[in-house]
């Protein structure tokens, strides 16, 4: 640990600063998500930084747990876990757990025991992983390791300020239930949402990717546009009108950093045909506030949060009371 002087700070963007007894902590950070958090101890702080004095949040008082999804996105969990995270806990003085995914279902088996705040450091998939497994109410705070990242991009401007300064609130949630579906040839009745659950083109083009495993998620782009030049069919109704190329119920009104499907986080219905997918990168595609969401005579891949099912018949997708608090 450094004492900062005029150059020790320079081009260092400040995170934050808090009182230790007679001593003070700055934390400072290069410009760039990944670069390593910087600590320095003074004895005095320089009144400049008196504004970004603050104290300990609540939400890491007690039980914190870091959870590490080694395969989610880019591969960088465990890079910026060690370069930002552990650093940042530690000068904050809060003791953590750092639990290491080992397979896909590493977080749902977390999930049944941990309790208190949860750090984690994954995509949507490993929220909608807790909010299917937890056996009590847990405060979430997300950085954005995963693939599309919506939830983050939808609630969150900045990962390491949500945990140093944010506030908890209720993460909405749908649920989808089924007249027959199955995971892995494993049946299941209903399932939480955090995102989204769609069926036509989504369903079938993250089956395409998931299948071709030499593809870098920089494609996933090339890939979309590929498929829409073929044209599709789908079965069945979507709240009594003919399905079209694209159904989909969202909470959030962005699926990734560029593409945005509401004004809000809200339960809305969005069915369109596939020519006008590409609307959401420029201007936004037209979702409908609705309290309940009917499909009647599905048959095909649905999507729930980047979790591909195989359906067939009637599904009911509600908002649901939450069942989790995201720090935002």
């Amino acid at each position: 640990m450094s004492i900062p002087d005029s150059t020790a700070l320079h081009n260092q963007k400040i995170l934050g600063a808090w009182e230790n007894g007679t001593d003070y902590t700055i934390l400072s950070q290069t410009s760039g998500d990944t670069h390593p958090i910087q600590v320095h101890k003074v004895s005095q702080l320089p009144e400049h930084l008196e504004s970004h004095l603050l104290t300990l949040p609540h939400y890491v008082k007690g039980d914190v747990y870091v959870i590490i999804s080694i395969l989610s996105g880019k591969l960088i969990a465990c890079m910026y876990y060690s370069r930002i995270v552990a650093p940042l806990l530690d000068a904050m003085g809060v003791k953590h757990k750092a639990l290491y995914t080992s397979t896909r279902h590493s977080i749902k088996e977390f999930a049944t025991w941990i309790s208190g705040t949860v750090i984690l450091l994954s995509g949507d998939g490993g929220v909608n992983d807790l909010v299917n497994s937890l056996r009590c109410r847990v405060t979430l705070i997300l950085f954005p390791l995963g693939t599309g990242n919506a939830l983050f991009n939808s609630h969150i401007q900045d990962g390491i300020q949500t945990l140093l300064r944010g506030t908890p609130r209720p993460l909405p949630n749908f649920r989808v239930s089924f007249q027959e579906a199955f995971i892995d040839n494993q049946a299941v009745k209903s399932i939480l949402g955090v995102v989204v659950a769609s069926y036509g083109f989504h369903p079938v083009l993250l089956h395409e990717f998931e299948k071709s495993r030499r593809l870098d998620t920089r494609q996933f782009d090339k890939l979309a546009q590929e498929l829409l030049k073929t044209p599709m069919q789908f079965v069945g109704k979507v709240n009594g009108e003919n399905m079209k190329g694209y159904a989909a119920v969202t909470m959030v009104k962005k699926l990734d950093d560029r593409f945005c499907v509401s004004v809000d986080n809200s339960f809305r219905l969005i069915h369109l045909d596939t020519s006008d997918l590409m609307k959401g990168y420029v201007e936004g595609l037209g979702a409908w506030k609705v309290d309940k969401v009917e499909l009647e005579g599905v048959c095909g891949k649905m999507c729930i949060d980047g979790l591909l099912l195989d359906v067939q018949g009637r599904v009911v997708i509600e908002e649901v009371e939450s069942v989790i608090d995201l720090v935002t």
